[in-house]
């Protein structure tokens, strides 16, 4: 998987030519721009993908979990996007803050400006204590050991012996996952060094999910919640008193098929 950023196409573009920004190379930025090239309808576009980072791809590049490479590949077609000869990549350009380009500007220079940016900043709990040292969210973890430019390089974990993730989504699972994971295993992975460095010299021994809703409401897929209790050398545990209080626990039958999947894998957890 080629991970360097596509080589700028065009130079210029013939009379006739609607020219378009999508500012964002995520994948929708990156599928929007696919959608306007591949157009047959009306006059050409030429369209110019704009990120602030140097690379493309977003969230893929960005928050997908080192260990899932398969998800990770799709960077791929996503470039044969950005190679469209109609298609190119500007990065390093940001848009909106007072020392780069303003709105106005895109608009004077393009015929139309799509916007396909995420959420930049982190949605906070509220809770008391939620500023103090040791406290993260999700995004800079990810964006720690998934070398994020905008992250520090230096060692995340402290010599602690448990953590507590938030959460009972994908992304909680996969946070769970990476502190659990031996680092051996993550080795052969994209990580940066120095993530897996500090997870090799982690003393880590507990790592504890905690949820706010019942089992029957938690986000994550069945696949991703299976793949925890297959980490080598690690023992997941489930209680059942914590379960038991949500009513489709016993009854799981108006459930949808994905939420009644999870609930037979933490029963099943919950019995050993």
């Amino acid at each position: 998987m080629s991970t360097a950023p596509p080589e700028p196409r065009r130079t210029d573009t013939p009379p006739g030519t609607l020219r378009v920004a999508v500012v964002g190379s995520g994948p929708s930025g990156v599928y929007t721009a696919q959608g306007l090239a591949a157009r047959e309808e009306g006059p050409p576009v030429a369209v110019d993908v704009l990120d602030r980072l140097p690379c493309p791809y977003g969230l893929v590049r960005y928050g997908v979990a080192p260990d899932h490479e398969k998800i990770k590949s799709l960077q791929n077609n996503l470039r044969t996007v950005l190679e469209h000869p109609r298609v190119r990549f500007l990065g390093n350009v940001e848009v909106g803050s007072r020392d780069h380009l303003c709105p106005a500007e895109l608009l004077r220079m393009y015929h139309a400006v799509v916007y396909c940016v995420g959420a930049a900043t982190d949605r906070h709990l509220g809770i008391p204590g939620e500023e103090l040292a040791g406290s993260h969210s999700a995004t800079e973890f990810v964006s720690w050991y998934s070398a994020h430019p905008d992250s520090p390089p230096d060692a995340f974990l402290l010599p602690v012996s448990s953590a507590v993730v938030i959460g009972v989504g994908n992304v909680a699972v996969d946070v769970t996952r990476v502190l659990a994971r031996a680092a051996d295993e993550l080795r052969p992975t994209d990580m940066p060094e120095g993530a897996l460095r500090s997870l090799t010299a982690s003393t880590l021994a507990r790592v504890s999910m905690v949820g706010r809703r019942g089992p029957s409401q938690a986000k994550f897929t069945t696949k991703e919640l299976r793949e925890l209790g297959a980490l080598a050398g690690t023992e997941v545990r489930v209680r059942a008193d914590e379960l038991s209080p949500d009513p489709y626990f016993a009854a799981p039958a108006p459930l949808p098929a994905a939420a009644r999947r999870n609930l037979a894998v933490l029963r099943e957890w919950s019995e050993r």
